[in-house]
């Protein structure tokens, strides 16, 4: 007898065969050719769908798109019908949620409860809305589908996708309105449509939708549209609410946040904001540089002071000072029609003091500028303090030109250049800390440099009797600023070169015990301390001279 090929096996057998194939080998064979396809489908569908779990039947089904799924999808949609996925989601909501016109259609045919709800209420008309999947939204509109029941307490229109088109948004709103709805109602979750619009603001306003109408917090929609940064909306609703016969007063306080729920303001705990905040306090607090601009632009003060009840007032500028914002910063003192002077109730004062100390030069150099032209008023002592601490943050969590350019900025104000801690050190003194990493020395010795340049005296000891002569030459690759003092001295300096500390030690005495740099720098730099008044046979009060430090190094 002549062996048989596979297909010439009668389809009887082969149907046969198709139910005892292992699931994997089915699924290959039907993709051989379209005769087995047409065999072997119907028991692969039946296998997945019908003897598998049914929320994962569901899901799949929907996604199918295959010629061969329409026959068997209208010959067990009854069935599908039945069938309840996770959460309460029915086939319709899959089909929906896959954008599957094909199969939706024949559901449609079949009369299916386009309003059918899934345990959080929401119909197939929810999910096609909620992905973007317009077609599909259309047809369950025009087959009737409910518009007017919330889901969670939410409209529908609060599930309508950011890239929906404005044929679709105008075409539910129709729909609602046609259902005697209200697309300005504050539903039972406490906010209305326009809370939860982002690209389609303008349409709902366009359409009729109240720009005032608040929430249950009392917010109108333009304190959600601030909130969460949206710019755009936030113009469309300022331009709104301004050209509104109610008019609007964007200076005045706005309902307090401290009630509304995290979820409502991203990334913002609702205790940062205060009571009597305007929206430009609440803009700022979100450090949205646009945000703030288009509010500035639209005339908010950005003097205009809270009243937080438990501590002093603060202003918007306040808020981007103590906030180490310099884009703000920048930003409002910049504005058009600037005040003449920026007053505070101090946080001005402690944010510049915060920023020097953990230099934030944007800042620093806005508010000295500021300060410079007498639109602000600073305590540069207290500033000058915090510029001492600024001086040992050289490290990889400040970037040393930070560091560097905050001093420059405070020096420029006319903070006391020779400030000195409580232990008598001046910035001089608490910048002779080399042996760090090459660029770090280098940051140092330029800031050092510009303060030398600037009038910084050298001469000046810290409690243990030290100059910054003393200070540097304790410290490895200190000759280029040990050079730099020695090239400024007058002849009268030489005699506080060549003193000595408390110890008795004077700086050739620090330079001989620390590590140099190379013989020939180190010869040099020796040589230059002994003709700039160091005395090489000088005694320390332990008896110690030059020599024996040398030797002992």
């Amino acid at each position: 007898m002549m062996p048989q090929t596979f297909s010439s096996l009668p389809s009887e057998i082969l149907s046969e065969v198709c139910e005892h194939l292992p699931l994997s080998d089915l699924a290959r064979l039907i993709r051989t050719s379209a005769f087995f396809a047409r065999i072997g489908t119907r028991p692969l569908y039946d296998r997945l769908f019908f003897n598998s779990v049914a929320p994962k039947a569901s899901i799949s089904i929907a996604r199918l798109r295959s010629k061969f799924i329409i026959a068997y999808f209208d010959a067990n949609s009854e069935k599908l019908l039945d069938a309840r996925a996770a959460k309460g989601r029915s086939i319709l909501h899959h089909v929906a949620a896959a954008g599957n016109r094909a199969l939706l259609n024949i559901l449609l045919a079949k009369s299916a409860d386009v309003s059918v709800r899934n345990h959080n209420g929401e119909t197939p008309l929810h999910t096609a809305l909620e992905k973007g999947k317009e077609a599909i939204a259309v047809k369950l509109i025009d087959a009737g589908a409910d518009v007017l029941s919330l889901a969670s307490g939410r409209p529908i229109l609060a599930y309508v996708h950011a890239g929906t088109s404005q044929p679709v948004i105008e075409n539910l709103i129709s729909t609602i309105r046609a259902a005697g709805g209200d697309i300005s109602h504050c539903t039972p979750d406490g906010h209305t449509a326009l809370h939860y619009a982002s690209r389609w603001v303008g349409i709902l306003v366009a359409n009729g939708a109240d720009v005032f109408a608040a929430n249950k917090y009392g917010h109108p929609p333009l304190i959600s549209a601030i909130l969460q940064k949206r710019v755009g909306a936030s113009k469309i609703l300022l331009s709104a609410m301004k050209s509104d016969s109610r008019s609007y007063d964007i200076n005045e306080p706005i309902a307090s946040l401290k009630n509304a729920p995290r979820s409502w303001i991203p990334e913002k705990a609702s205790m940062f904001y205060d009571d009597g905040d305007t929206v430009l306090h609440s803009a700022v607090r979100t450090w949205s540089t646009a945000t703030v601009q288009l509010l500035l632009d639209f005339g908010a003060n950005p003097l205009a002071q809270n009243n937080p009840g438990y501590t002093r007032p603060k202003t918007p500028f306040d808020i981007a000072v103590v906030g180490r914002c310099p884009e703000l910063v920048i930003l409002i003192a910049g504005i058009n029609d600037a005040p003449a002077f920026w007053t505070s109730n101090g946080y001005i004062q402690e944010g510049f003091e915060t920023c020097i100390r953990e230099a934030y030069p944007g800042t620093v150099r806005v508010l000295c500028d500021l300060y410079k032209e007498g639109k602000v008023d600073l305590d540069l002592t207290a500033a000058a303090d915090e510029m001492l601490r600024t001086c040992t943050y050289y490290g990889d969590h400040v970037p040393d030109q930070d560091v560097n350019d905050t001093v420059t900025y405070v020096v420029s104000a006319g903070a006391n250049i020779n400030a000195q801690d409580e232990r008598g050190r001046t910035p001089l003194h608490l910048l002779c800390r080399f042996g760090g990493s090459k660029y770090q020395d280098d940051a140092k010795i330029r800031l050092m440099k510009y303060l030398l340049n600037c009038g910084a005296d050298w001469r000046i000891r810290d409690e243990e009797g030290n100059t910054v002569l003393h200070a540097a030459a304790k410290e490895g690759e200190s000759d280029s600023i040990i050079r730099h003092i020695l090239g400024t001295i007058s002849p009268t300096d030489r005699a506080i070169v060549g003193s000595g500390n408390r110890d008795g030690n004077t700086p050739l005495h620090y330079y001989a015990g620390s590590f140099a740099t190379s013989e020939a720098e180190c010869k040099s730099t020796i040589k230059l301390l002994v003709d700039s008044g160091c005395d090489p046979n000088a005694v320390n009060s332990e008896g110690q001279s030059i020599a024996h430090l040398a030797i002992t190094q």
